[in-house]
């Protein structure tokens, strides 16, 4: 049995231009760990019995990519994601700053690996023997670069960042992942824009009105 990968997963987030949140949970293996994905598999079938799941298979890994789908950023904030949580003293989680032209969001988050994994049983010795080469990233793809991030690479002209989380969630140190962004709100942009254009026109037509009136009344004069 060889373990060079054992398993690998990508965790994205896409977040489009209107706020919504699309999650995405590609998670593969090897066929001697299959049991450890369905476990994985299961638990989100639980606690998120919409999600959408279709097998999924790369590089000789078969597996699942699991989909779920959020209304706006708040809602997905809201629905305490452990990945997505405050820690007192130790991180703010996701942040949301409203306002008129656009919306600031800051990720700033702790990964750290689960402390049952740390329990001494053979059981979860061997597992974590077997997933020690194992890959995890997270990936946000955002509607437009950001404004800062501390991911480890970035691609799209900064708008797809991506984080190597496996020092973290598989060899118990820790990391923190850090990003902020604008969501633009182009409704009220381009109202505001035909607002200000209709004032213009309005200080340009009382202008030009009162030229002619000024106009009109030296030709009087001149009379």
């Amino acid at each position: 049995m060889s373990c060079a990968g054992c398993f690998q997963v990508d965790s994205t987030l896409k977040i489009d231009d209107n706020g919504a949140v699309i999650m995405k949970n590609k998670i593969l293996g090897e066929p001697y760990i299959a049991s450890i994905i369905e476990k994985s598999k299961d638990n989100i079938i639980k606690n998120y019995p919409n999600a959408k799941i279709k097998p999924a298979s790369e590089g000789g890994y078969t597996g699942y990519e699991i989909e779920m789908f959020f209304q706006s950023v708040e809602e997905f904030a809201a629905n305490n994601f452990e990945m997505f949580q405050a820690r007192p003293g130790k991180c703010n989680g996701i942040q949301v700053s409203n306002g008129w032209f656009y919306n600031s969001y800051t990720f700033d988050l702790l990964i750290e690996r689960d402390k049952d994994i740390d329990r001494e049983d053979f059981s979860m010795a061997f597992a974590q023997s077997l997933l020690a080469q194992g890959k995890f990233d997270l990936i946000i793809e955002l509607p437009n670069a950001a404004e800062s991030s501390n991911a480890d690479y970035m691609s799209n002209d900064g708008t797809v960042l991506r984080w190597n989380l496996a020092p973290a969630l598989i060899r118990g140190q820790s990391k923190t992942v850090q990003v902020n962004f604008r969501i633009y709100n182009n409704v009220r942009i381009a109202a505001t824009f035909f607002l200000v254009l209709i004032i213009v026109a309005g200080i340009i037509y009382n202008l030009s009105q009162a030229k002619n009136r000024e106009h009109g009344n030296k030709d009087i004069g001149h009379q």
